[in-house]
């Protein structure tokens, strides 16, 4: 295919453009290099905090741990693809390479264009996280300098977090992602991070967690007033739980004749009902019937139809037969409970203005080290 055959087939590219965003996808999650953001060895120390050093390793590890997911560079990366001049980019990318070396065939130049896609948006990935890293960098340096007067705070204090809490916290995390400890440390490490940085940072967390309870719990303090005023302007209404039994008369998948014979049966059940007690005795009576006492159930916890017509059912009233995933149910209301908005809102309105507080006094209290600390770049 010569280069005029090549101008001509690449015309055609712009209608391949978007499997870009399938491309894009993969390449978002991908493992990102850890390119260097200047000529320092990694090993240099960057910063010293009241001595204590800060080195260029460290600073690299927690960019790579940044850069893993980075909802900055995603968005960015997808407003790139997204440009309307994105089309002509592309094009004038592919036609540059495809003339310097002409394709033989369709199915090379299908299979050169599909090439060339990955390698654009691996170029437009590349100059993002070129933006970006700078701004890591020194968000990686600020954390790590306010880690440091955490642990030097809670080492003053001696209750810097031990390693079986750490474990604990790291051990939850790996468990959500269905991995072990050492298999989470892997993942880590193929995404170009390591585990150790999540452990410092976990446990320079806790322990200043316990640095401000320690030295400022008893200074929290939430007023009656407070959570009034938060209750009041917070949305709601009172909810409901419901004490509900449950008959469950068992019918065979696709068994249309079983079931009829079951619908039947229900409402003989039903005829008998005097009240909610009498449900155990009724289901032993009749062979496959099952008696369940589910207890107290908030509504929003069962499907629908069933959850409307258990809140508009009288208390020990029990509903018309209905079929269900097992066979046919006989459900009733066997007692009610209003749990009033105002008493879950309080809890969660206190909650909430103990932990601004926290946070409140946890800024200044690490603001007021930072001016006191002695804090050299290098």
């Amino acid at each position: 295919m010569d280069g005029q055959a090549a101008r001509k087939s690449t015309a055609r590219v712009t209608l391949s453009w978007l499997a870009l965003a399938l491309t894009a996808s993969a390449m978002l999650i991908a493992p990102v290099a850890m390119a260097k953001g200047d000529d320092r060895p990694v090993q240099s120390i960057v910063a010293l905090v009241n001595d204590e050093p800060i080195t260029g390793y460290e600073v690299e590890q927690r960019v790579a741990l940044a850069m893993l997911g980075a909802p900055e560079v995603q968005k960015k990366l997808q407003a790139k693809l997204k440009s309307s001049s994105m089309n002509e980019q592309f094009k004038a990318f592919a036609i540059k390479r495809l003339q310097a070396n002409p394709p033989k065939s369709e199915e090379e130049q299908q299979a050169r264009v599909r090439q060339l896609q990955g390698e654009f948006v691996e170029s437009l990935k590349r100059q993002v996280e070129r933006e970006y890293r700078p701004s890591a960098r020194q968000a990686a340096i600020d954390e790590l300098i306010e880690e440091r007067l955490k642990l030097q705070e809670a080492k003053k204090l001696a209750i810097v977090t031990t390693d079986d809490d750490v474990n604990r916290i790291l051990a939850g995390m790996a468990e959500r992602n269905k991995m072990t400890i050492d298999q989470f440390g892997d993942h880590v490490a193929k995404m170009g991070s390591n585990i150790s940085v999540m452990r410092e940072r976990i446990r320079a967390s806790l322990s200043w967690s316990d640095v401000i309870r320690r030295k400022f719990g008893h200074q929290i303090t939430v007023t009656s007033r407070e959570v009034d005023r938060m209750v009041a302007t917070a949305e709601g209404q009172d909810d409901v739980e419901l004490r509900i039994h449950r008959i469950l008369l068992t019918v065979p998948a696709n068994d249309q004749k079983r079931l009829a014979q079951r619908l039947g049966e229900a409402e003989s059940l039903r005829a008998r009902f005097t009240d909610c007690k009498s449900m155990e005795t009724m289901a032993r009576g009749i062979p496959g019937t099952r008696f369940d006492s589910l207890g107290d159930r908030r509504p929003s916890s069962l499907p629908e139809p069933t959850r409307s017509l258990l809140l508009n059912a009288h208390e020990g009233e029990l509903l018309p037969a209905t079929i269900g995933e097992g066979g046919v149910e006989l459900w009733a209301v066997c007692g009610r409970k209003v749990i009033k908005a105002s008493e879950t809102k309080r809890e969660t309105a206190q909650n909430e203005l103990r932990q601004k507080e926290f946070e409140i006094l946890s800024r200044k209290h690490l603001k007021d080290l930072r001016t006191d600390a002695h804090i050299e770049f290098r």
